[in-house]
């Protein structure tokens, strides 16, 4: 067969072009296939921060994090318990999270990757995945067709080879929809903090911040099957679950002004049954999604492209695309992000929990134990609200 490069890409968000960038560092050649433009629109609907780790596996790839792309940074977390009491938190000394917009940051990596010698063909759909015994081929909508020995899936939730492999399973646990609303102004939340309000009950929280000047975003996650019994539009679900458990922020979300459009994505978690085959690798969101409580979302993608990327360049210089010679990102997955995945899924059940919440309002060993291990710099109450019970 003849390739039209040794591994192809599927996928030139952050997971696919970090991969692609140290597999062209290491002598690859590499050829990412992307459905979007090569420079897309402003994209700050998924409520992308960059932790800490993500910023440094960004600059481990060339990347400054500077530009028109990167807004408010976030030093401090309030948590807002059940009876509507907070605590607030602060990020230890030298370390922010960055609010960023998602579409600035896949130009940005898009264009170091050109830099670094890579190449991509953006605006081409993939429709097919052909797995063969001597290498892989994807074809797209528009007719073209692409060769190589191997295919890096690193295309998100609706990954081609996920899609066409049928390896996308449910995960039953924390089947939930996000609904995501924009606002001018959202008064008392603090600045330079993630506000997160957790309520307990059917998996709902609701959480946002500032963005930048003139742009707040509050996010509700919820379980899934409620929204769907209750028979409500996405926005009607917001306000019921605001009204039902918190009136501080029915209060706001009725009376700001509201901007842009409502962003609203379900189920938010799933699995895959592989994360390696023959030819095979999948990588960030491909690789199964949990939602990202510790704004480590974009993190989680970059470590597992770092390791995707070391052991793809492994077996491309032994000419051996075997299942068995991806053990490495296997074994390097389950010790790096399948750890932070496992802490995410402890606090996601915590977080569920109403009693035990209570209980961490004041307990700040349980707090710390389930809820990120944070300093106390503050405590409170929502002035003017009452518990409201569901």
């Amino acid at each position: 067969m003849k390739y039209d490069a040794e591994i192809l890409i599927a996928g030139a968000g952050p997971a696919g072009c970090a991969t692609a960038i140290r597999l062209v560092d290491a002598g690859c050649d590499v050829l990412v296939i992307e459905r979007d433009t090569l420079t897309p629109g402003p994209d700050l609907t998924s409520g992308e921060v960059l932790s800490p780790m993500a910023q440094r596996e960004l600059r481990d790839v060339g990347l400054r994090i500077a530009g028109d792309w990167v807004f408010d940074q976030v030093d401090k977390v309030r948590n807002v318990y059940p009876d509507l009491s907070w605590t607030l938190h602060s990020v230890p000394s030298g370390l922010e999270y960055r609010h960023i917009d998602r579409g600035g940051l896949n130009a940005a990596l898009r264009q170091r990757l050109l830099q670094a010698g890579g190449r991509i063909e953006c605006e081409q759909t993939v429709t097919e995945v052909d797995m063969r015994d001597d290498g892989v081929v994807l074809r797209t909508r528009h007719g073209r067709e692409f060769r190589a020995n191997m295919l890096i899936d690193a295309a998100g939730r609706h990954g081609p080879a996920l899609t066409a492999l049928k390896l996308k399973q449910p995960e039953p646990e924390f089947r939930q929809i996000g609904i995501a609303i924009f606002y001018e102004s959202f008064e008392g939340t603090p600045l330079d903090t993630w506000d997160r309000h957790l309520y307990g009950d059917h998996g709902a929280m609701i959480s946002g911040s500032r963005i930048r000047n003139g742009l707040y975003r509050y996010i509700l996650e919820a379980d899934l099957d409620d929204k769907q019994q209750r028979g409500m539009r996405p926005v009607e679900f917001y306000e019921y679950i605001a009204e039902t458990y918190d009136p501080w922020i029915r209060e706001r979300c009725m009376r700001e002004p509201r901007v842009g459009d409502v962003w609203t994505m379900a189920p938010l978690a799933h699995r895959a049954a592989d994360v390696t085959r023959d030819r095979l690798l999948l990588v960030g969101d491909a690789a199964g999604y949990l939602s990202p409580f510790t704004g480590q979302g974009v993190e989680i993608a970059l470590r597992g492209a770092r390791l995707a990327a070391q052991a793809v360049a492994a077996a491309a210089r032994l000419d051996d695309y075997s299942a068995g010679r991806f053990a490495p990102y296997v074994e390097g997955r389950n010790a790096e992000v399948a750890t932070l995945v496992s802490h995410l899924r402890r606090m996601l059940r915590f977080v569920r929990d109403r009693d035990a919440l209570l209980r961490a309002s004041t307990d700040d060993a349980l707090r710390a134990q389930h809820l990120l291990p944070l300093p106390v710099i503050d405590r409170g109450t929502l002035r003017g609200s009452t518990t409201a019970q569901a």
